[in-house]
């Protein structure tokens, strides 16, 4: 069978994968044969890297927890990664925080702070580290940037949450034509509405607003959701495997729209 779409052998660092979408990707790309080291700020993600190890023993799994908003900490998780399977393929850098929604005028400065710090700063860190080990070591590589589309579409309440991801978005096109020479492509994701713990913080938020429940305001947003349901860390996965293969080495600058129909910007 050709290599064509294959990853299997590859070697990943995916950043904020104790839970929710991070979780999902890693899994989904230890399910194909990919060496993976989750990275998280929470302790847990070593829980979440033992289910994996143990559900998928033909690969190698590792755990650091890291706060990616200092940066000699991604700096060691990635000398960490190439110790533990000698070289790095795959870079998703998910690793994402929210605030409380907030008009602008009424919007902390302490939370741009933030989340400029994380959604910003721990993605450039990720980039920039990654991105010299990929140079040094040859032969390619993969960067994936989770962005969204809040970074594409504004949002009352969101301003600094889409900004930070909306720099994300340049960065990822910055670096794409930086990397180009290189033979590393630079993309990143832009999940809509996903099922996980920080979007039901949104889901909780607005339906206090309105005054309806949880389950009616998730009802609202499934019913704007031509495929008819949420994202997951496995819908991520597929787009950053194929970006990670022969078949979609071609691609890089792009932000690439996974969001069931929700927004074509």
């Amino acid at each position: 069978m050709s290599d064509f779409r294959s990853v299997a052998g590859k070697t990943a660092i995916v950043t904020g994968s104790s839970r929710g979408i991070g979780e999902g990707i890693a899994e989904t790309l230890a399910s194909e044969g990919v060496h993976v080291l989750l990275a998280d700020v929470r302790e847990e993600v070593h829980a979440t890297a033992e289910r994996i190890a143990k559900e998928h023993p033909d690969v190698k799994i590792a755990s650091r927890v890291v706060d990616v908003s200092i940066e000699e900490q991604v700096e060691a998780v990635v000398a960490d990664a190439v110790a533990e399977f000698g070289r790095l393929d795959i870079m998703a850098n998910n690793a994402g925080i929210h605030v409380t929604p907030a008009d602008v005028v009424d919007t902390r400065m302490s939370d741009v702070d933030k989340l400029l710090a994380v959604n910003y700063k721990g993605i450039f860190h990720g980039c920039k580290h990654a991105g010299r080990q990929m140079i040094a070591q040859g032969r390619g590589g993969s960067i994936v940037n989770t962005g969204s589309f809040f970074g594409k579409v504004g949002h009352p309440g969101s301003a600094a949450y889409g900004a930070s991801k909306n720099a994300v978005h340049t960065l990822t096109m910055s670096l794409a034509v930086e990397l180009a020479k290189h033979g590393i492509n630079v993309n990143a994701l832009c999940p809509g509405l996903a099922a996980t713990e920080m979007h039901w913080a949104f889901v909780e938020s607005d339906a206090k607003e309105r005054g309806i429940t949880f389950d009616e305001m998730k009802q609202i947003e499934l019913d704007t959701i031509p495929l008819g349901r949420y994202g997951y860390g496995s819908d991520m996965a597929g787009a950053i495997m194929w970006l990670a293969s022969k078949s979609g080495s071609y691609v890089t600058g792009q932000c690439i729209n996974v969001n069931g129909g929700l927004d074509f910007t």
